[in-house]
């Protein structure tokens, strides 16, 4: 028989999602707060665990690849590329779909490498823009000038939207 999502998380995988951020997680970078895929990659697996969760490369994306120079004045090439990545919960079947961009600027000698840091720079911030779908454990407070408080602070149950929904005469 094959597998089937269950549809819902436990009661002790939303108690967690909905605490605040650990301030020790939350890496600084040109003056933006953000957290390190690898950390990401591990709170997935606290949360839902081994297994549990998938990350799909869908689309990748040759923006540029320009010929420029260091600051120094030698050849290099500045190379960016746009990834696509599904983030995917096995359990509730639930998917978050995010792209973004990833840039390297290297000497000439480092072609190769100039592509393989865009690539891997563009799919790491790919997956964590779709992991802070989850809330603010992946990140999303952080959207908010660098906040580690939880920013969700509450979930509305079917039961109360539908009776909030009957009190106020149906749906609109």
């Amino acid at each position: 028989m094959p597998y089937m999502p269950t549809g819902e998380l436990t009661a002790e995988q939303v108690a967690v999602l909905m605490k605040p951020l650990a301030r020790s997680r939350v890496q600084e970078l040109d003056g933006q707060s953000h957290l390190a895929a690898w950390d990401v990659r591990a709170h997935l697996i606290r949360v839902f665990g081994f297994a549990q969760w998938s990350e799909e490369l869908l689309e990748l994306v040759l923006i540029h690849d320009l010929e420029t120079t260091t600051r120094n004045g030698k050849p290099a090439r500045k190379v960016a590329y746009r990834a696509t990545v599904r983030l995917t919960l096995h359990a509730t079947g639930a998917t978050y779909t995010e792209a973004a961009v990833g840039e390297a600027v290297m000497p000439d000698f480092k072609h190769g490498d100039a592509h393989d840091f865009a690539v891997k720079t563009a799919e790491s911030q790919a997956f964590k823009r779709a992991a802070t779908n989850l809330g603010t454990q992946f990140g999303l407070s952080l959207y908010d000038a660098g906040n580690t408080g939880d920013v969700v602070r509450q979930l509305v149950s079917e039961q109360t939207v539908e009776a909030e929904v009957v009190e106020m005469g149906g749906y609109s």
